[in-house]
């Protein structure tokens, strides 16, 4: 891609190739450019799941500061927006700057904040940029803006995450003015020292990780002489680096609870309290990750390189991959030293992060940090490939293959704006498939399309005086879009009890929906709405309710009125025929009022509907051990606890299948295992000396019936 290649080992770094002089200016239109895309763009993500909690540290910092440290409500964060008991130990520079920000900002303060972690995200692009330049030339370094930019995961998070995306562009900020440091020994000037330090300091002030910067520098210093003397045979004088390492490390730390309430009170020792607790912090969220849910912690070791892998362009990948293939050539080049830096900041936390087993979830959000240095390297793979085919007389064909690449993710931003951290390539089938086997919208996005539809949809409707119930599984989210209405009320609903609790309107985003539900659908009624959708697959959605019978329904059942009941239920199943829940429920009283028939007809529609729903197959298989299908029972119930296998009433119903079938040590050995659950265990201990009974053994069937508190048979 350059006009000339110098070296046959490896590309050539930007001081030693000549570059076509358009390139200087394509890089500056390009950072301009997405400059003002970025803040653009800002304006249409909504709110984040950490964005709110966030933003009231951020508050709360301010005032520890404007009081003269004198209002301690940051030490003292109320619950709501500190669930995990961890937010004192986050640094809080990004939501301090956005508070201050925020006093004087026209704009409402999460569109103020939008914008600025937009810019937040920008800084990491710059800065990432740079860094290419210093090893590689001005085509290389827009390649790497663009690689960057029509990264969706990433533009996804740089929109709205205050948490991953300021700790992400901080560190590779840090790492450009550390690698500036290192350039500039013996002949460092102060100002030198002061951005190394700063800029370590802004990356702990936000995130306690930043201290392993620190540490970076001696690798940094162990990289270069081994790059210098014995790859390029040259004089290293080591004692050089060892006071500007001594005094960036040192300052550097302490700067680090400059604007960190928590870290200032003991600059020693807090930073590192910190450091331990949240690298020993346990938070279990489930997450849907290879079609299954499953908590956080449990998650399997591939999780991160999975997650990276299927969540990023093809363009990305391909680049990592072409690095690998140039990496030990470029050895002897020049500042080939600042490349295995970067490689070793983009690796080393990854590597340490899945050997040391922390607990991550939402894909790899939490090691965005290491993306800027993952796409340096992706571009040094594309510099090098282009600048082999240059080597064939093959002009450009390594940026013309590069931008073919791009066109897949650019199209899938155009297509899913606002919603690009959706994001899955097709090694797992693009997101029309993902979106059943991995998270997509985890961070709450599109719950502002939902709510900008409602204000604009039905908010008129509402007329004065009156007011409307809103319940949703996003409540600390979706009051911030209505804040202080009068018209609204809006509160937490869980999903399983929609059918129990009053409301007009409910709020479903798919972060909190069981899989079963999502993959049938059911969890959007024919009375839904609005749904925001990314290609045709719904992440949230608005229901209005259909009707109010099941209500009437639910509180017949607390009066034990089962007929009336019962007929709430049909009324209501009028409207929501569909509603497995009620289904369910409704087909549970007719069972046991003997009413089989009708109680068959609606759990075989509520299977129909939703075949992997647990409460669906566990009355289908309790519909076969009442019509003595005992057969059909067992695989009803291996199936429950093969997906299940805390589920203990499935041991439990099991049991009773393989009693009637026959195989009685089978039987024995399911309910004893169901028997672990306290309130299953007198009716286990009761149908064991049942069986024992059966088997001609009234001994043992005797202890059974004492141990169940009844009179021996």
């Amino acid at each position: 891609m350059s006009e000339k290649l110098t070296a046959p080992s490896g590309p050539s770094t930007n001081e030693s190739s000549p570059l076509s002089p358009i390139w200087k200016k394509i890089y500056p239109i390009s950072l301009a450019f997405i400059f003002i895309a970025m803040t653009i763009m800002s304006f249409s993500y909504g709110l984040s799941g950490d964005e709110v909690d966030m933003n009231e540290y951020g508050k709360a910092i301010l005032r520890y500061f404007t009081s003269f440290f004198s209002d301690e409500t940051v030490f003292n964060m109320p619950k709501e927006y500190n669930r995990d008991g961890v937010i004192q130990y986050y640094g809080g520079l990004f939501d301090l700057i956005c508070a201050i920000v925020n006093t004087i900002s026209p704009l409402d303060e999460y569109t103020t904040r939008h914008i600025l972690n937009a810019w937040a995200g920008f800084l990491g692009i710059y800065f990432a940029s740079k860094i290419a330049l210093k090893f590689m030339h001005e085509q290389t370094a827009t390649m790497l803006v663009w690689l960057m930019f029509l990264s969706p995961f990433f533009l996804g998070h740089a929109m709205n995450n205050p948490k991953d995306i300021p700790f992400a562009s901080a560190y590779i900020m840090a790492i450009y003015f550390m690698i500036q440091l290192f350039e500039r020994i013996p002949k460092l000037q102060k100002t030198d020292y002061l951005w190394a330090i700063l800029s370590i300091g802004a990356t702990i002030n936000i995130r306690v990780g930043g201290i392993l910067l620190i540490p970076y520098l001696v690798v940094f210093l162990v990289i270069t002489y081994i790059v210098q003397t014995k790859f390029r045979k040259e004089a290293f004088n080591f004692s050089a680096y060892l006071k500007p390492i001594l005094i960036t490390g040192g300052l550097g730390y302490l700067a680090g609870s400059l604007l960190w309430p928590y870290g200032l009170q003991n600059p020693i020792q807090n930073p590192l309290t910190a450091l331990s607790e949240m690298s020993n912090f346990k938070v279990n969220i489930r997450q849907l990750f290879e079609g299954e849910k499953i908590f956080s912690g449990e998650l399997p070791s591939y999780f991160l390189t999975k997650s990276f892998a299927i969540t990023n362009t093809y363009a990305v990948l391909a680049g990592l991959i072409l690095m690998v293939v140039f990496l030990w050539g470029f050895r002897k080049q020049m500042k080939s030293e600042i490349l295995y830096f970067i490689l070793f900041t983009a690796f080393f936390p990854l590597a340490y992060i899945i050997y040391s087993k922390s607990n991550v979830y939402h894909a790899w959000r939490h090691v965005l940090f290491i993306f800027p240095s993952m796409a340096i390297l992706a571009s040094f793979g594309w510099h090098s490939v282009g600048q082999l085919l240059d080597k064939f007389k093959i002009k450009m064909a390594g940026l013309a293959i590069l931008g073919f690449m791009l066109l897949e993710p650019l199209y899938f931003i155009a297509s899913s704006f606002p919603n690009t951290v959706t994001y899955h390539n097709h090694i797992v089938g693009g997101v029309k498939r993902a979106y059943y086997q991995y998270e997509v919208d985890y961070y709450y996005n599109s719950l502002k399309q939902c709510a900008d539809w409602f204000k604009k949809n039905e908010y008129p409707k509402i007329k004065d005086g009156d007011s409307v119930i809103v319940l949703t599984n996003a409540a600390h989210l979706l009051g911030k879009y209505f804040p202080g209405d009068k018209k609204m009320y809006i509160d937490y609903m869980r999903y399983h009890e929609r059918n129990q609790k009053v409301w007009d309107y409910a709020v479903l985003h798919i972060a909190l929906i069981p899989n079963e539900d999502i993959q049938s659908g059911a969890w959007l009624p024919s009375s839904t709405i609005y749904k925001a959708e990314v290609f045709g697959k719904p992440l949230c959605a608005i229901i209005k309710r259909p009707s109010k019978d099941d209500l009437k329904a639910f509180a017949c059942l607390q009066r034990n009125q089962m007929d009336s009941a019962l007929m709430y239920f049909r009324s209501y199943l009028q409207k929501d025929p569909d509603n497995t829940y009620i289904l369910n429920t409704a087909a549970n009283i007719l069972m046991q009022s003997g009413q089989v028939n009708e109680a068959e007809g609606m759990v075989q529609k509520s299977y129909q509907k939703d075949p992997s729903n647990p409460e669906t197959q566990n009355l289908k298989g309790m519909m076969a051990l009442q019509k003595k299908d005992f057969n059909g029972a067992i695989q009803i119930f291996n199936q429950l606890i093969q997906q299940n296998p805390q589920y203990a009433q499935g041991y439990f119903y099991l049991g009773l299948a393989y009693q009637g079938a026959g195989n009685f040590q089978q039987a024995l050995t399911m309910l004893n295992t169901a028997s672990q659950d306290e309130s299953l265990r007198l009716n286990c201990y009761k149908t064991m000396g049942d069986i024992y009974t059966q088997m001609g053994n009234p001994t043992e069937a005797s202890r059974l019936y004492q141990a169940a508190g009844l009179t021996p048979q």
